[in-house]
């Protein structure tokens, strides 16, 4: 019977072959120096920036595009060098992740504790017209005369939410309210219909600019991108010919993302590692592919006991053909009866007991 040896594999794991040099390089988060084929989106949102530089307060605007088209990167790499080129009260940015904080108290609470540094707007429990104020003090009071860039990312999903309008009308009308901090809201999404939904005051608000587009990488786009990041994540000659045009071919399939690329090689990478292996080959492309569309809940049911698979099977056939959808404790077992007879040597469980499974 096979039996992992941990302390070996660390220790076999140490003495082999190091490939990567700065493996944070293949996170998406990792801003490079250059961003290739962005050079459009770059001039465009730098065009919007440009006035504060000198004090003025931006407009707001939007970015659209899939998941994987570097709108996020796109936006920070404006931040740090809108950043250099400020001698004088540098601008602001406050990024909200509306999948993570999503709320209109959360936000607020977000903003406000990402200016201050410290978690200053407890969880819950103040009304949010306090917070508000709260916010609009500390702006005048700690960034003064300086502009705020307010971004939030995935900002769709704030209109699934109870309030989302109201949060965003709020935001995109801070200035009315402020004496000396000016602040600008940048929206970034990747569903072009979604200002279908926003209340008419929110969408003049919003779309002061003209919306930016970010479009698909194509293959050898994404190949470039792989190129200029693998010199900073992998020591030299470790990556064989062919792993990053394979890569790039991959994620080309899927809608051109540079995500899926960057996850392909670093996984390439650290399985490459991992086997002692000193390049990284296709082979180790094709396995980490194999390993990212593995569907872990199918192999999570087919590790469950086979009386459970039965009991999810009868639930599932019950969900199919009935037709008001209407399924009792009763109906399961009595299909889960007829399941087990077709299976020879399987025993037939008791009412309670199936009633424990679907607990």
């Amino acid at each position: 019977m096979y039996s992992f040896n941990i302390d070996k594999f660390y220790q076999k794991y140490l003495t082999g072959p190091k490939l990567f040099k700065k493996r944070e390089a293949l996170e998406p988060s990792f801003i490079p120096e250059e961003l290739p084929h962005r050079n459009s989106e770059i001039e465009k949102i730098a065009g919007i920036t440009a006035c504060a530089l000198k004090g003025d307060v931006p407009a707001n605007f939007l970015c659209y595009g899939m998941t994987g088209t570097g709108k996020t990167a796109t936006v920070r790499y404006i931040s740090q060098k809108l950043a250099q080129h400020c001698t004088n009260n540098p601008p602001w940015w406050v990024y909200i992740n509306c999948t993570v904080v999503s709320t209109p108290y959360r936000i607020l609470a977000h903003i406000y504790n990402t200016i201050v540094g410290k978690e200053k707007i407890p969880a819950t429990g103040l009304p949010k017209d306090i917070i508000l104020k709260k916010l609009l003090g500390l702006l005048d009071q700690l960034i003064k005369n300086s502009v705020c860039f307010l971004v939030l990312d995935e900002i769709d999903i704030l209109i699934e939410k109870k309030g989302g309008n109201e949060i965003l009308y709020n935001l995109t009308r801070l200035n009315e309210n402020l004496d000396l901090c000016r602040t600008s809201v940048v929206g970034i999404s990747n569903k072009l219909k979604f200002m279908e939904y926003l209340d008419s005051r929110v969408t003049s608000n919003l779309e002061e600019e003209e919306p930016i587009v970010f479009h698909p990488y194509n293959a050898n786009q994404l190949a470039d991108i792989l190129k200029q990041r693998a010199k900073i994540a992998f020591k030299e000659d470790v990556i064989d010919d062919g792993v990053l045009k394979l890569c790039a071919g991959l994620a080309a399939k899927e809608h051109g993302d540079a995500r899926k690329a960057l996850q392909l090689l670093r996984k390439a990478g650290e399985l490459a590692e991992r086997n002692q292996n000193k390049k990284i080959m296709e082979s180790h492309v094709e396995k980490a592919q194999k390993d990212i569309d593995k569907d872990h809940i199918v192999e999570y049911l087919f590790s469950m006991p086979l009386q459970t698979q039965l009991t999810l099977t009868a639930i599932y056939l019950l969900s199919k053909f009935t037709k008001e959808h209407v399924i009792t404790s009763g109906d399961i077992y009595e299909v889960h009866s007829e399941l087990s007879n077709k299976i020879p040597g399987l025993k037939q469980l008791t009412h309670r007991r199936i009633s424990d499974y679907i607990n």
